[in-house]
């Protein structure tokens, strides 16, 4: 039986309660370190980012009066979800077989791919994945990143459990590149003021989307969702968030 398949049977089997809140008010968790995703406003310290926006039209799309998120690590939202803490997650989730045994997922709503940032050291021996040798990455743990990157022969993976720890880490020289999902790669190398010491591979690695998780209990808030989230991407207002993001 493979890890995760064991890990939510245990789960499942240690919880038989769970903490919905009445159907006026969604209860989203998220990993608020995936800019632009979702992170922390540092003057407002609310939550902002493309996933904050697009599960707050959801949210009202679907009739909820009001949205509380539950901050909490990566791994931990599965288990949340898992055992009915909360009603959903969205964190830059990437669907996936394996996991859509275990969970709903609504959507896609994002197509995306992962790829790798290196330092700028390698950009002559490095040019592509086939190139990679010797070299620590850092990915988040639990991720889908970390599971490919776990695959890579001749490297090493450092997991760490926030995208803002693997930028840091890179930065620290704790590592020597990060992988993660290209639209991660391609903000922080535009903002961030140590975007110089490094470069993308600028190449896919895998095609991957993204989706709000549920528990395969609720089907009742997995429809509702569903139905409002078609909704909201045919409105303007579902471009108009990438462009905010993205462009």
């Amino acid at each position: 039986m493979n890890k995760i398949r064991s890990f939510a049977l245990a789960l499942a089997m240690a919880f038989s309660f769970n903490a919905f809140a009445d159907g006026d008010e969604l209860v989203v968790g998220i990993e608020a370190s995936s800019e632009p995703f979702v992170i922390i406003d540092p003057k407002t310290h609310d939550y902002v980012g493309y996933d904050i926006d697009l599960i707050k039209a959801v949210a009202k799309e679907a009739g909820y009066k009001s949205i509380k998120f539950h901050d909490m690590p990566f791994d931990a939202m599965f288990a949340d979800v898992l055992v009915e803490q909360v009603d959903c997650a969205i964190s830059m989730i990437t669907i996936t077989e394996e996991r859509a045994l275990i969970w709903d997922f609504i959507g896609p709503y994002f197509n995306t791919g992962l790829d790798i940032m290196l330092n700028k050291k390698y950009q002559k021996e490095f040019k592509r994945e086939a190139d990679l040798h010797d070299v620590t990455i850092c990915a988040k743990t639990s991720s889908t990143c970390e599971a490919y990157a776990l695959g890579m022969p001749d490297i090493q993976v450092l997991s760490l459990d926030s995208e803002r720890k693997l930028f840091e880490a890179a930065n620290d020289g704790k590592c020597d590149g990060v992988i993660t999902n290209e639209p991660i790669l391609q903000y922080y190398l535009k903002v961030s003021p140590d975007r110089d010491k490094f470069y993308r591979l600028g190449r896919k690695l895998t095609f991957a989307q993204f989706g709000i998780m549920t528990s395969k209990n609720r089907p009742d808030i997995s429809e509702r969702l569903s139905q409002a989230l078609e909704k909201v991407m045919k409105t303007p207002y579902f471009n108009e968030i990438y462009r905010k993001w993205f462009e």
